[in-house]
This record gives C-alpha cells, sequence and structure tokens, in this order.
C-alpha cells in the first residue's frame, strides 16, 4: 500500500538574508512520503497564515504577516524615503542597512513571547557553501552581555561573555547572525544596543590596545562600562586610598529606650562602617576609589567602646547600645562623652538625642586680641555656660563634627545656639587653638564689619581711618577716589564704586575678586586702579596674567584708556627672561602658562600688583600654574572673573587663597566644612556662612543691577520640531539609555550612576544638534533640524546682519562651517586650537566696519570670555549647557559696553527632548548657584532619582 503524504507545516528562519533579501522568516512545508522528505518554501501572507496558522493568537498572525513579501518591500520602501540622504558625499547604504535591522529586530522582539507556540526549523549556509535545513528552537531567554580583562603573554584581552539563565557563556560558542545568537540549533535575541555594542567592538579592534592598557581603559573599558558590567579582574590602576580612618561615634536612641553608639571611620571623607571588608570601592564624579580600610586600626576602636562599659562585650551587632538609666548611673555618659573627646574621636547625633536634658544656661563669649602676627590675630578666648568653662578643643572638635550641643559636668547638654554660631562659630572652625589662645585670620574681621555683627574684639584689626571710608564707600552717592588723570575715560557710577573697592581692600592689606557680569567694564576699572598705584609709587612694576588669547585684548585696551603707562608683552618662544628683569615697562602683560615656565625666575622679582584674568585658571589648588602664580612676590593682589565657581564650590579656595593667604585654612577643612556640604547637599546654612566670610572681598554686579543704559537685550527660545528620522532615533536611542541607566542606578546606586546619567545626557544632547556627532554605529539618519533652521535663517532673514554662533561641540562647529560652504555664508571660525594671534586677527576683522563676514562660528570655552563683539547683533546657541553663566557669558561678548544695538539671543531647544527638559530643571535648581557666587555647572550632582526619570522620560 502506497504511503500517503505526510504534512507538517514549521516556521523558517533564514539569518543569513537578514540582508540579502529581508526575508528572515517563511513558512515551511515538510512533506514526507515514499520517496523521502520535500521542503516547500511559502510566503507568510495572510492566505498561508489562515490556511496553516490559524491556531495562533491573532497578535501573532498579525507579526509574522509582517515578514510577507509584500509587508518587506512596503518596509523597504518606507525605509528609503525616511532615511534618504540629501547631504553630498555621505554613503547611503550604512543608514539603509542599520534602519533595515532595527525594523527587523523590533519585529522579533514583539514576535519573541509568540515563539513557543510554533514548530521552529532555520537554513543556514555550511562553512563547505552549500545549506542546512533542519529543526531549531527560538529561545524567550534573554542574552546580556558582560566583559572581562585578562591577561594573556600577548597583553591585555577583553573577553565577552553572554549570560542565560544566570549561566555565562564565551560568546566564540556561539555563532552571531547580526543580532541574532546561536549555539546548538537554539536562536537567542539581543537587545539592540547588546547588538550594536558587538559591531563597536569590532570595529574599535579592542586587541590594538593590549600593550596599552591606558588607551583600553580610555578607549574601551569606559565606553563599555557606562551600560555593562566589567571585570577588570585588578589590571588597571584604580585611585587606592591608603589613609588612617577617623574614627567617630554615631549616637543616636533605639526603640525609645536605649543609647546606642554605632562605630564609623572616615577615610578621607569616605563614610564607612559595619562589617570590615579588606577595600571598598566608591565612584566619585565618575572616577573609580578604592578604600583599603585599615583592619588594626579598626579594630582598635571597636575594642575601644566596648571596653567603656561592661554590657558591651556581649554586644555583636557592629554598635553597641545601653538603656537610658544605665548609661546616666554614675554619670557614665558624661564621662564617655569625654573620654571619646580627648582621644580627637568624632561625635555627631547628639542634636538628634531626644531622652537626654538640656542646661538653662546660655553660652557667654570673651575674646580678646593680644597680637598680629601676619596674616593672622592671636587671642585670648573663653567660652562659659553658668560657672562651667568650656575647654576650647573640646568645643572645637564638637562644631567641626556639624554639632550644636556640648555635654556639661552636670550631665545636661549646653546649647550652642542660633545666634552663638552666627556670631562666634565660623571663628571657632576657622581657629587655630593653643591653650586658651586662638589664632585666626585677621581676614574674618573684614566679613564682621560687612555684615554689620562685628564682635568687639575684632574691631582694632581695622583702622578707624579705614572703616569710616568703607562705611563711606557703601554709600551710593559717595566719591572717594578721583579717576587717575591718566585714565582718558569718564567711568560709570558702578565703575567708580568697583575701582575705589579695589583700592580700599589694598589698602588693607586684602586682596579682591572682581566678579562683574561679562561685558561691565571689569578691565576698565582694573586699570584704573593700576593708574592710582602708579601715582603713589612710579617705579612699582605691575604684573598682568591672562589666558593667552587676551594678552593682545589687555594691551589694546591698556593703549586705548592709559596710553601714558607703558606696557610690555612677556610671552612667545622668543621671550628673553634677562629682558624682563632690565625692562622698564610699568606693567608687564604676561600668560599662565608662560608664568609656570618661568617661575623660578619671575618668581624673584618684586611686584607691585598682580592681576589674574580668568582666575578660574587657578582653581585646582594642586595644579602646578597654581602653585607658580603663589610664588609671585607682590604688595597687591586681585582677581577677574565673571564665574569665580565654575564647576563647585572647592574652584574658590585657590582663588581667594591667593589673594587672602589662610582665610579658608587647609584644603582638608575647606573642601570639608564648605565644598562638600555645599555641592552635595546644598546646605543653606554652609552657603550663607561661605557668603559670609567672602563676601567683602568678592564684588558681582550684574547688568540688571548696575548698567541701566545699556540696549535692551531680548532671549528668544528658538524651538526646533524633529523630523520623523531624527525623532525615530532620538526615542530609540533614548528608552535604551533609560533603560540600561535605571538598571544600572537600581544595583549601584545613584551616586555611583552619576557618570552614566552625564554621558546619557551628552549623547542625546549630541543627537539633538546632529546624529552624525553620534559614532558611525547608533546613526541612522543625518537629518540635522537645528543645522537646517540655522542655515535658513543665515541664509534668508540675517544675511545682512553680523551673528554668533556658540556650541559646545567643536564637531558641531565643524558641521555647521561645512553647511555654511555649500550655502555660500562666508564665516570665521575659532576654538580652541585656534591660534591667539589668529583669534584676534578675525576679532579685528569681525569688528571692522564695512566687513562684509557676518558669521562667526565659535566654541562656547574658547570664546565665553575676553572678547569684544559689539559689531553682532544676533547670537544662535546651538547647544545651551545647564550652566547658564557660561550661556550668558557667551552672550555678552556682544552685550557689553560700547554696545548700540538691541540683542536677539536664541537659544536653539529641540521640542520634547532632554533639552528641553534641561531648562525646566534649570529654573527649579537656579536659587542654589545664584546663593553663593554664580551659577554652577553642578547642575548633575543635585539630581535626584526623580529628576533623572524625568530628564529620560
Amino acid at each position: 500500500m502506497a504511503m500517503k503524504d505526510e504534512l507538517k507545516t514549521v516556521l523558517l528562519l533564514c539569518p543569513q538574508r537578514m540582508l540579502e533579501d529581508h526575508q528572515v522568516l517563511e513558512s515551511l512545508h515538510i512533506v514526507k512520503n515514499a520517496k523521502g522528505t520535500t521542503f516547500i518554501n511559502k510566503e507568510l501572507d495572510a492566505t498561508e497564515l489562515k490556511v496553516n496558522y490559524d491556531q495562533l493568537p491573532k497578535p501573532a498572525r498579525e507579526l509574522l504577516q509582517q515578514f510577507s513579501k509584500a509587508n518587506i518591500n512596503a518596509t523597504i520602501g518606507q525605509v528609503k524615503q525616511r532615511y534618504t540622504i540629501k547631504r553630498a558625499g555621505i554613503a547611503y547604504e550604512p543608514f539603509y542597512r542599520n534602519a533595515m535591522l532595527r525594523e527587523l529586530h523590533g519585529t522579533l522582539e514583539t514576535l519573541k513571547p509568540f515563539a513557543i507556540l510554533s514548530k521552529w526549523f532555520h537554513k543556514v549556509k555550511t562553512e563547505k557553501g552549500n545549506y542546512r535545513t533542519g529543526p531549531c528552537v527560538f529561545s524567550v531567554y534573554k542574552p546580556q552581555l558582560q566583559f572581562e580583562v585578562v591577561k594573556e603573554p600577548a597583553g591585555l584581552e577583553l573577553r565577552t561573555t553572554i549570560v542565560l539563565n544566570n549561566q555565562a557563556y564565551p560568546l566564540q560558542e556561539f555563532t552571531r547572525f547580526h543580532f541574532l545568537l546561536e549555539s546548538r540549533n537554539e536562536y537567542y535575541l539581543l537587545a539592540y544596543k547588546d547588538f550594536q555594542t558587538l559591531e563597536w567592538l569590532e570595529q574599535q579592534k579592542p586587541s590594538q590596545y593590549s600593550k596599552d592598557p591606558q588607551g583600553l581603559a580610555r578607549e574601551i573599558l569606559g565606553k563599555l562600562e557606562e551600560d555593562y558590567p566589567v571585570n577588570r579582574n585588578e589590571l588597571f590602576e584604580q585611585k587606592a586610598i591608603d589613609v588612617a580612618p577617623v574614627n567617630r561615634v554615631m549616637l543616636s536612641e533605639l526603640s525609645n529606650a536605649f543609647l546606642m553608639l554605632t562605630p564609623q571611620w572616615l577615610y578621607d571623607g569616605f563614610l564607612i562602617e559595619g562589617p570590615f571588608k579588606e577595600s571598598v570601592e566608591f565612584n566619585r564624579h565618575g572616577e573609580v576609589y578604592r578604600i583599603n580600610r585599615n583592619k588594626e586600626a579598626e579594630t582598635q576602636f571597636t575594642q575601644l567602646l566596648e571596653s567603656m562599659h561592661p554590657l558591651f562585650s556581649k554586644q555583636m551587632n557592629g554598635y553597641f547600645y545601653l538603656a537610658f538609666a544605665e548609661a546616666q548611673k554614675k554619670q557614665w555618659f558624661l564621662k564617655a562623652y569625654h573620654k571619646l573627646l580627648e582621644l580627637n574621636i568624632e561625635l555627631t547625633g547628639m542634636d538628634m538625642l531626644q531622652h537626654f536634658r538640656y542646661s538653662q544656661h546660655k553660652p557667654e563669649t570673651l575674646m580678646n586680641v593680644l597680637r598680629e602676627e601676619e596674616h593672622f590675630l592671636i587671642m585670648e578666648v573663653k567660652v562659659s555656660f553658668g560657672d562651667e568653662a568650656i575647654p576650647l578643643e573640646e568645643l572645637q572638635k564638637i562644631l567641626l563634627a556639624g554639632q550644636r550641643t556640648i555635654m556639661l559636668k552636670d550631665g545636661s547638654f549646653g546649647i550652642l545656639d542660633d545666634e552663638w554660631l552666627q556670631q562666634f562659630g565660623a571663628i571657632f572652625k576657622h581657629g587655630k587653638l593653643n591653650k586658651k589662645e586662638m589664632k585666626v585670620s585677621k581676614w574674618m574681621a573684614f566679613g564682621e564689619q560687612r555684615n554689620g555683627e562685628t564682635v568687639q574684639a575684632l574691631k582694632p584689626v581695622l583702622a578707624d581711618g579705614w572703616r569710616q571710608r568703607w562705611v563711606k564707600w557703601q554709600e551710593p552717592d559717595s566719591t572717594l577716589y578721583p579717576v587717575p588723570a591718566a585714565v582718558n575715560a569718564t567711568l560709570r557710577p558702578y565703575q567708580q564704586k568697583g575701582f575705589e573697592w579695589m583700592q580700599l581692600l589694598a589698602e588693607a592689606g586684602a586682596g579682591a575678586c572682581l566678579a562683574d557680569d561679562m561685558g561691565l567694564g571689569k578691565t576698565l576699572q582694573t586699570i584704573c586702579f593700576l593708574a592710582h598705584q602708579l601715582q603713589v609709587n612710579p617705579e612699582a612694576v605691575h604684573i598682568i596674567i591672562a589666558p593667552s588669547s587676551l594678552i593682545y585684548n589687555w594691551q589694546s585696551e591698556l593703549l586705548k584708556f592709559a596710553p601714558g603707562i607703558s606696557t610690555w608683552v612677556y610671552h612667545g618662544s622668543d621671550r628673553d627672561i634677562s629682558t624682563l628683569q632690565n625692562a622698564q615697562s610699568q606693567v608687564v602683560i604676561t600668560s599662565y602658562g608662560t608664568i609656570r615656565s618661568d617661575i623660578d625666575h619671575l618668581g624673584n622679582k618684586q611686584f607691585g600688583v598682580v592681576v589674574l584674568d580668568e582666575s578660574h585658571n587657578i582653581k585646582n589648588p594642586a595644579a602646578q600654574i597654581t602653585k607658580a602664580v603663589a610664588r609671585l612676590q607682590c604688595a597687591s593682589r586681585i582677581a577677574l572673573s565673571g564665574t569665580p565657581v565654575m564647576n563647585n564650590t572647592f574652584d574658590l579656595y585657590a582663588q581667594l587663597d591667593f589673594l587672602l593667604p589662610g582665610i579658608f585654612g587647609s584644603r582638608e577643612f575647606f573642601k570639608r566644612e564648605y565644598a562638600d556640604p555645599i555641592d552635595r547637599f546644598h546646605d543653606e546654612g554652609k552657603i550663607q556662612g561661605l557668603q559670609k566670610l567672602t563676601a567683602p572681598f568678592i564684588l558681582r554686579r550684574t547688568k540688571n543691577q548696575v548698567a541701566k543704559d545699556l540696549p535692551e537685550k531680548t532671549e528668544i527660545v528658538m524651538w526646533c520640531e524633529m523630523g520623523t528620522a531624527q525623532k525615530a532615533l532620538y526615542d530609540s536611542i533614548r528608552d535604551n539609555i533609560r533603560s540600561s541607566l535605571f538598571l544600572n542606578i537600581q544595583s549601584e546606586g545613584l551616586n555611583k550612576s552619576k557618570l552614566a546619567v552625564l554621558q546619557g545626557m551628552l549623547k542625546l544632547r549630541q543627537l539633538c544638534n546632529s546624529p552624525l556627532l553620534l559614532p558611525s554605529e547608533d546613526r541612522t539618519c543625518t537629518d540635522a533640524v537645528k543645522t537646517e533652521m540655522l542655515m535658513d535663517e543665515l541664509s534668508n532673514n540675517l544675511k545682512d546682519q553680523k551673528v554668533l554662533v556658540f556650541s559646545q561641540f567643536t564637531s558641531m562647529l565643524d558641521l555647521l562651517a561645512e553647511a555654511c560652504r555649500e550655502k555660500g555664508i562666508n564665516f570665521f571660525h575659532f576654538d580652541g586650537s585656534t591660534p591667539p594671534a589668529k583669534r584676534a586677527e578675525m576679532v579685528e576683522a569681525f569688528q571692522t566696519e564695512g566687513n562684509t563676514t557676518n558669521v562667526f562660528l565659535i566654541s562656547l570655552k574658547a570664546g565665553n570670555a575676553g572678547l569684544n563683539l559689539t559689531a553682532a547683533s544676533y547670537v544662535f546657541l546651538v547647544d545651551p549647557w545647564w550652566n547658564t553663566a557660561v550661556q550668558q557669558q557667551a552672550i555678552d561678548r556682544t552685550h557689553r559696553i560700547g554696545q548700540t544695538k538691541n540683542i536677539f539671543a536664541y537659544k536653539m531647544i529641540c521640542k520634547d527632548t532632554i533639552e528641553e527638559k534641561i531648562i525646566q530643571l534649570q529654573q527649579r535648581k537656579k536659587q542654589l548657584a545664584e546663593d553663593l557666587v554664580s551659577e554652577d555647572e553642578g547642575f548633575v550632582k543635585a539630581l535626584t532619582e526623580d529628576d533623572i526619570q524625568f530628564l529620560f522620560s
């Protein structure tokens, strides 16, 4: 009897056709009879699905139909139309290829949950070139990537591992068809981001860095670690912290019945508690720190606490506790408290204790200046509660630990109230103690004088005549000093005040930081001060130190406003130090780089005034330039900066320490007392304390306050609506970043994820500018709405107007330059790599009346300070930054003294993107920066998890 045909219908996966004709899925009819087995391929059209796949749910059938020839061809047409490349010279194929892969991936990913409802076969090409057809499985498991660096004889090797159902397998065990992985006839679908990562790795060739650990970490691992776990196997240098721990006890109450003492350790500011581990890793500002814990020191401290009460030896929970009654028996708590302080052990948490009583006495403070020593006062001090005098070292330790209560001999707590802290807190924290004497920076007397809360003991520091002039200076219509005869300028009232302020502080021996808004004439005010100093001492030689791009600007301004003052530029490879020693010039102008190189010679010369322009160049106290500048010998010091705080509060330390030696104490003290509480926790009390301390020495006026005669400045948001292709790419990349970012936050915590947040934001901001700023593997289109809108404005509406165009990304400026060439628009263009002389030449040409080059493309960082570009009346910020102070500096290249036209500043913002959300968050978080000195680029540090959710939504 003849065998009847036996028919079985399965889904046929053809992974190697993914880019050939995109027919990845077909229907396969397997016919078995006496003659053998026959395979017949069928298209997944409506008829085939109705006849042979009717048992599948409707959503599954609809997804399968996407693989029919008609639907594949329709998708091809849509992709070609969407991603057609209009710009000449750009290859079309990669964008089309990536777009089709993304479309196929999306459909397969949606289909994956239904995969178990059907039988699967696959058809793959063998090594011999023929095709093999056989059964397979389309797995529902989600593969995940992780990486490991190992050391081999040939050097470092990066290994990729696939994790499936918590089991790890080398990538080499799989055959990869783009985003499909196959092993033992089972297929796994990579996340599209993971597929792109593997493609990127193949292009980058990590093996080229096998002998270059720094290059591998920088170029490969750093980027991988944004999204994936990477086991470095301790083959790379970490910033190891090997310091002795600062012992600390956290006091708290347990169950409203017990006093609890928790041992803690501070390793260079990193707080650690709990069971001992050899090392603990922290991520600070994106860098990995390994805290090597000191077991011996921690054990000694724990044993010390354990020895303080018999009950403690039986407690093994990592903390120690006593019933309230037991803690107070025989004044145990009082004795333990004093013993811990005597041993330099920090105490914290006392303010939160509810059970222990407080003293009825208020603190009484007596202070008397015994003598002056250079920049310091030596004072006799006594603080008491009732009849009990408080040891000064004990009081200082309590204050430095952030506490405001001190235990008295009767077991009660003395309270250092707000009034006492406001008047004396900073003095005690900053002071250096020696028995009953305290050494305090004399600059603190200025702060008390400025705020009208003068401590009686500090009054003699400032001479009566000086204090009278200081009070008179604060009267709005008073004039203390006439403009020097050598200056050919009429000063505005606020400029007169700025010049007089510098002179007043110089008379008192103090330095001054003039932090006016850009464009308000800091240069002119400084020239007036220098001219006044030359009137007093014509033999003095003053030095101005500026970024190299501004050296000739200073020379030009001095020639303009004070032509009688002789100047000399000491800069360039042909400079001669012997000529400087013998120079007769009254003002020497040089650069930070020159000072760093020649400080061994310049440090031996006595100057009258040292002026630091753009003083944030010395914000890093450990930098060679900061150390070099500190070696300069001079009578007076001036710092000029529109943004003395650029990144964080610590930026102030080196600048103010240069102006007022010793004002902040040690770096560690300033960091712990001010910088960390302000930057990490936005501590309002610390902000006010720092402002009180520095206010006399930092003068900041905004245009709104003082320059009412400036023409109007109009700031406009230019909303840019992305096209379909650019928006689709944005949404896809944003979703990938968001999903990986919040997984990272869940596993690593918010603090360790801040670098990933910053990198994710950067990538989306680049995409808002142009997809061409992204790595090639991420691009599916080149549509750039900002370029199109800007070129339209420059070609049509503003072709006869002078325009400044700023971008943070030099590569974006390069794209805009190319677009200008295509449109026939003449332009100037400079960034950080442009030589100073060339910059000056372009600025002068742009400013010259009749010059027809109307567009100036400028790097935000290279062009945000010192330039005078008043010929322009339009400014475009292509990629607004969260540091609005930097944005304002860019706008102020044209909106400054000497401008006669109305200014229009356009912030180009892509609608419904991270740029719009950054603007909204700027408004929410604006107050902190304004409360200090200037707006703070530490925006990312202040983000909460809710903020991050909002940004990436």
